[in-house]
């Protein structure tokens, strides 16, 4: 078996209620590891030809689902096989619950499943049953189907197909003895679905409908609380505020008073059970039909150009738009040949923008090209470029390395490469290293920005639009696992990311033991891939020591991503090390940060300590997450020898609010420290000056500061107690828990407080 890089075992404890027959394994997906070898797996449960991953917001119940990110073949499976003692006669019921994320129109999921005897191997029996169609569904949806035990089969094959190129959620699967009665869950249970909703649009003044929301519980003892946060919480709305019944159709609706775009996050909750808190988001947006959004250019018409081949002209305008409630995005359209280019594709509402048309032929001719302004909910403007170019000089072009070549000799025991030799926007060429195009015309390029050198991946071209794809690696010189420092470093910025990007970046473990097949693992270790982390360098460490590492080992960054001027996602690396036995540390008391909040009063955090080790440059400090404007930091910066700090926090919005704290210094590994307030009326806290509670992991161990502190108990998530623990100080440090879930109940001086904790 191939080496296994950077274990990392996911331990997840949660409880489910089963009825006492359940004969499948593991059938909630709540048990899974993952390492970046094998990916994803989940206990008891085959998978071919499918990539797994863990969903923990949408879920059907427990902590997690099973996510089929893409099936690879034209039959994939998810599977298990159940060897229990039937019994002769009994009907049996099959259950799995799924929602569809991306669909291969309509044909996504079907049963497979089959009853075996050791004479006749796979019997007929039920086939019409259990071998179905294929079907789908995009809210959480339940196929049920029977089947009856048949004589001299001794076992069950629990088979879901999944279409290729499909991607579904599964949760909550069963297989189960009808005979006798169902057992009535005691356990506290909040369902709600659907909770994702398409953008609606409406006039201003004039109010419309989300699809009906059906909101179920059971066995809590606090009504049902629906409520709204975000800037624009003030235009949406519930049919009801407040539920007790055991199953309710709820509408939301979306009332613009105000033209724009309108984003609130719904808030679903009962006290005392936060653990099953329910939150999605609605958007919508408006415009006025007395004023509608337009767009007009200065000139309105652009003059024609003329230049030689490989030489460029251009022209400067200027777009303006108004009452425009999203950017102005613009297209190019070739009409005749693909010689003009445009400055950018996304402009700013409602301000005068300047745009560049750029026209730069390859050969002579006459070009034509339409430049399409759009805007939601505005008139198309309609730009038409004409161009002639005449013959120019060809310039030579510098050949691309289109293969890798693996050069084992002299291996490096320490690298650090900060490409002060690179060239800005120029091939990127280091002595040793590999720049390797596989495919496109694009090589890593050397960059320039603020003073520093870099490496830069883009597949942004100006003057071509296409839906061919790059591939471009860097690969750094061999490298010798016989070294005291085993830790890989880097920093890596990105830049133009968007939700559900499908350019990524990867960082690559390539072993080339001769005579063999060469290896490349890909690993997860943190690289930007959302819009949050646009233009922010991030320092990443990945610890090799202990793995099974060859002697001598290459690492590789993969861009992967279109070419043209549809994808203008970049990606800078700087500062990659290797054998470093001095590098900067940085260590917090506090992993994790938590508190009650009354409405609209000040909420101060308890103080966070960082430690630190070999550091250069000071700690800076910063906000980001889900919520970062409600919270405020006592300091934005911390010496290289570390310090304290604080976070306080003010909201007038009901419900919980969550942000982290990045602590980054040049140097050293990022480090984050999540933050949860949930913010209650003041009537619904004992005391409005209720005391902030520090909640740190280390290890297996929870070390819990408050002010006034005096006891903790520790619940399971079926809410037994496990344990209770005393103040000394007003600190408490647990003993060793195993891993799972829990609810930590601190009570201080100011009143009780409740915690969901995550022990991995």
């Amino acid at each position: 078996m191939k080496k296994l890089l950077l274990l990392l075992s996911l331990w997840l404890l949660a409880t489910s209620a089963f009825a006492a027959d359940e004969m499948l394994s593991n059938p909630g997906f709540e048990d899974s590891s993952s390492d970046f070898l094998f990916g994803t797996t989940f206990d008891e449960w085959s998978a071919t030809g499918i990539t797994l991953d863990v969903e923990t917001t949408d879920k059907v119940e427990g902590e997690q689902a099973l996510k089929v990110t893409k099936a690879t073949r034209d039959e994939s499976y998810l599977s298990q096989e159940i060897a229990g003692n039937f019994e002769a006669g009994a009907t049996y019921r099959l259950r799995i619950k799924y929602k569809v994320l991306t669909s291969q129109s309509g044909s996504d999921v079907k049963l497979n499943c089959y009853w075996e005897s050791p004479r006749d191997g796979e019997l007929d029996h039920d086939s019409d049953k259990l071998k179905t169609d294929f079907f789908t569904a995009d809210t959480w949806t339940e196929k049920t189907v029977e089947t009856t035990f048949p004589e001299g089969a001794t076992r069950f094959y629990f088979n879901v197909m999944v279409a290729k190129n499909a991607s579904v959620l599964f949760d909550d699967f069963s297989f189960q003895k009808t005979e006798g009665s169902t057992p009535v869950p005691t356990e506290p249970t909040l369902t709600v679905s659907p909770t994702t909703f398409t953008e609606l649009s409406t006039q201003l003044n004039k109010s419309i409908d989300y699809p009906t929301v059906t909101i179920t519980q059971a066995n809590l003892d606090k009504p049902v609380t629906i409520s709204f946060t975000g800037k624009d919480a003030k235009y949406f709305s519930a049919s009801v505020q407040s539920i007790t019944e055991p199953s309710k159709a709820v509408v939301f609706t979306y009332n613009p008073t105000v033209i724009g775009r309108h984003t609130a996050t719904v808030t679903i909750e009962s006290a005392g059970h936060y653990e099953l808190t329910q939150t999605f988001q609605l958007k919508g947006y408006c415009i006025d039909p007395n004023n509608p959004p337009s767009i007009s250019l200065d000139p309105a018409t652009i003059p024609a150009f003329t230049a030689k081949v490989d030489e460029k002209s251009t022209v400067t305008a200027t777009l303006k738009s108004q009452n425009c409630i999203d950017y102005v995005r613009a297209s190019i359209e070739h009409i005749e040949g693909a010689a003009f280019s445009i400055s950018s594709t996304l402009f700013v509402k409602n301000i005068p923008n300047t745009v560049v048309f750029t026209f730069a032929p390859k050969q002579a001719g006459k070009f034509h090209s339409k430049i399409h302004f759009t805007t939601l909910e505005g008139k198309e403007l309609v730009v038409d470029l004409n161009g002639t170019a005449t013959a120019g000089d060809t310039p030579v072009e510098e050949p691309l390395v289109k293969n890798f070549n693996w050069n084992m000799s002299n291996p490096r025991e320490q690298l650090f490469e900060t490409f002060d030799n690179a060239v800005k926007n120029e091939n990127l060429k280091l002595e040793g290293w590999q720049n390797v195009t596989r495919k496109g015309n694009r090589p890593w390029w050397g960059y320039e920005l603020d003073g520093e050198k870099m490496a830069k991946a883009s597949g942004y071209v100006y003057q071509e639009q296409s839906d061919d794809q790059v591939e471009m690696w860097i690969v750094t010189p061999p490298l010798s696992y016989k070294t005291a420092g085993k830790t890989f470093t880097f920093r890596v910025m990105g830049e133009n990311i968007f939700e559900n990007c499908p350019t990524k970046l990867e960082l690559y473990y390539i072993d080339t033991i001769p005579n063999t097949p060469v290896f490349f693992q890909p690993l997860e270790v943190g690289i930007p891939a959302s819009p949050d982390q646009n233009g922010e360098w991030n320092e990443l460490h990945v610890n090799l020591e202990g793995q099974n590492i060859s002697d001598v080992f290459f690492m590789a960054f993969k861009y992967t991503g279109r070419w043209g001027n549809e994808n203008a996602v970049t990606y800078y690396i700087d500062d990659i090390g290797w054998g470093r036995t001095d590098l900067p540390e940085m260590t917090s008391d506090s992993t994790h940060v938590s508190m009650i909040a009354a409405q609209g009063k000040d909420q101060v955090s308890g103080k966070i300590t960082v430690s630190t080790k070999n550091l250069t440059e000071p700690i800076k400090l910063s906000l980001g997450g889900a919520n970062p404007s409600k919270f405020k930091l006592s300091t934005q910066s911390l010496p290289t020898t570390g310090g304290s700090f604080t976070v306080s926090f003010n909201s007038n919005n009901l419900g919980v609010h969550e942000a982290y704290v990045k602590l980054a210094s040049r140097g050293a590994a990022d480090k984050y420290i999540p933050l949860s307030v949930l913010v209650k009326s003041a009537s619904g806290i004992d005391d409005t000056h209720s005391q902030p509670v520090t909640i740190a992991q280390t290890g297996q161990r929870l070390h819990i500061q408050a002010e006034g502190l005096q006891h903790a108990a520790l619940y399971s998530i079926a809410g037994v107690l496990t344990g209770q623990f005393a103040a000394e100080g007003e600190t408490i440090q647990t003993p060793e828990l195993p891993r799972g879930v829990y609810i930590l109940q601190v009570t201080t001086t100011a009143g009780k407080t409740t915690h969901k904790i995550v022990l991995r």
